[in-house]
């Protein structure tokens, strides 16, 4: 039996939209450009990281539209009861002069907490996963809850990760380097680590001038779900495409949600082989993939089958032995993340459809993402670049 949480001197709860499996804490003293790093560095140390000013959590759920929050003050660390949870991270936080602590989610609305100013140890506790990637709903009824306490200087505890009955945990993306903490003012060169297994001493002044080289998004895409993580990850593959008629665009989403189904192994049974055939004659598929208000029914089958102890995965494509680094590397089940494909390459605008289709086929495949893009131009040769 745990030992009971001792009270709080402050409670409140929220609800926040989360979405893109993260979301993040801030006490306004941070700086958002440092943002996407740190979310680099939470993928390559699961599930989280921070610099002191800002801290980033992956969710397990791709979304929560409603995602309960109880934000609670101690006035030194409250007992344990890690087994009533499923995932737990800890770091260190700073909250500013304007006594607020926000929660924020890409693309979604901010939610504020009154925390009093000071450096903290804070907490983050969920549990309720149905699965990695998405979860069947948008709602999936994860719950969370993030403890604060002064900062005594002791350590933080060891992360805990969901383990997905038949999954495990996601692999890790690879580590390029370590997030700088807050307050360290000494000059600092760090190892970066390349994919071909060479290493290199750099200046961190210089890693922040190589991200400010980066190529400015392509506007066209801002609104694409995954679209500028695509151009940031192959910029050619996305120009591209946007350069093909609608004809073509069309032929690429079809093409690649064919892949992912075949990479997942769903392609030939008997509930998804007849949406693949109506996408390739440009009809609309039957249910359960005829509208997207039906996706819950479409992931049915697959939790049906998780929940009898079925095989997680079946892939045949081929596998990338130098495993490079991707930006859809690890985050779910195959099989969960094809699914949406089947309702994306539907999307009324083919160049969206496109984009879209490829994005989540690219978490399907995973590490093996550069299979896919191989095999697409050399299917649509009008994409080389």
């Amino acid at each position: 039996m745990t030992e009971p949480l001792s009270q709080p001197t402050t409670s409140q709860h929220v609800t926040l939209m989360m979405d893109h499996g993260q979301f993040y804490m801030r006490g306004g003293l941070g700086d958002e450009e440092k943002e996407f790093p740190l979310l680099e560095y939470a993928l390559a140390a699961q599930p989280n990281s921070g610099d002191g000013l800002t801290m980033v959590v992956l969710n397990p759920h791709q979304n929560n539209f409603e995602m309960p929050i109880a934000v609670e003050v101690f006035d030194a660390r409250p007992p344990s009861d890690d087994d009533e949870w499923q995932q737990i991270c800890e770091d260190r936080l700073e909250v500013g002069p304007e006594g607020v602590l926000q929660i924020d989610s890409t693309t979604m609305s901010p939610v504020d907490c009154a925390v009093q100013q000071g450096k903290y140890l804070v907490q983050v506790a969920g549990r309720g996963f149905v699965n990695y990637g998405w979860p069947g709903d948008t709602t999936p009824g994860d719950t969370w809850r993030i403890p604060l306490w002064p900062d005594d200087g002791s350590d933080t505890r060891p992360t805990i990760q969901w383990n997905m009955p038949g999954y495990g945990v996601p692999e890790n993306a690879e580590l390029i380097s370590e997030p700088v903490p807050y307050g360290n003012e000494e000059p600092s060169w760090i190892t970066v680590f390349h994919e071909d297994g060479s290493t290199e001493m750099v200046e961190r002044g210089d890693l922040e001038q190589r991200r400010l080289a980066r190529p400015e998004p392509i506007e066209q895409v801002a609104g694409f779900n995954g679209g500028q993580t695509l151009a940031e990850f192959d910029r050619d593959l996305v120009v591209g495409l946007l350069a093909t008629d609608a004809v073509t665009a069309r032929r690429i989403a079809v093409y690649c949600a064919n892949a992912a189904c075949e990479h997942a192994g769903l392609a030939d049974l008997p509930w998804v082989r007849p949406a693949l055939d109506a996408l390739a004659e440009n009809r609309t598929p039957p249910a359960p993939f005829a509208d997207i208000t039906q996706i819950n029914d479409a992931f049915a089958p697959l939790f049906a089958d998780l929940a009898g102890g079925g095989a997680t995965t079946s892939s045949s494509a081929t596998v990338v032995s130098a495993r490079p680094k991707t930006p859809f590397d690890g985050r779910g089940e195959p099989r969960f993340m094809t699914i949406p494909t089947l309702f994306s390459a539907q999307d009324p605008d083919p160049h969206r459809a496109a984009i879209e289709t490829i994005v989540h086929a690219s978490h399907a495949y995973g590490l093996q993402t550069p299979v896919l893009y191989v095999a697409l131009r050399e299917a649509f040769p009008e994409l080389v670049g």
